[in-house]
């Protein structure tokens, strides 16, 4: 068994209201009417496809993570990322607090990984990690990360 420097835990449950799920299936049953309506049937498809696998994977989803970082790298919910996979890490922070750690992954299916984090846990994980992976200081929100954040997605 490897050295386990540093662990926490965080829920990764999502919080939605009967609402959102009444707006989200809207959504799907007009886009793939509306889809049929114009003799787009490759695009019903799709949506319909991509609406399912979505409702698959957040219902089989861990409700809680666990997060080891070891001296050979990161273990997340039994997945192990050695520090060489992990190109940089960024934090986002929400009313002056730590939010979220940001892994990018030298992955091209899986390029970047989210973990929610407080700065107190920041604190110990930056002094764990440092040494083997790039701060990447700049990050910044983008708009596409803006709009998965406001549809609690």
């Amino acid at each position: 068994m490897e050295n386990i420097l540093y662990s926490w835990k965080f829920e990764d449950k999502k919080n939605r209201s009967q609402l959102w799920y009444i707006i989200a299936l809207s959504v799907v049953i007009w886009l793939t009417i509306w889809g049929f309506l114009t003799k787009q049937y490759g695009m019903s498809f799709i949506i319909l496809l991509i609406s399912w696998l979505v409702y698959f994977v957040e219902n089989n989803s861990e409700d809680e993570i666990q997060v080891q970082i070891t001296e050979q790298g990161l273990y997340i919910s039994n997945t192990f990322y050695d520090y060489s996979s992990i190109k940089k890490y960024s934090v986002w922070y929400q009313n002056d607090s730590a939010n979220l750690l940001r892994l990018h992954l030298n992955k091209a299916s899986v390029a970047i990984l989210d973990l929610k984090i407080s700065s107190e846990i920041l604190s110990q994980v930056q002094f764990y990690i440092n040494d083997f992976i790039e701060d990447w200081w700049k990050a910044e929100m983008t708009s596409t990360d803006k709009l998965i954040r406001f549809l609690n997605l």
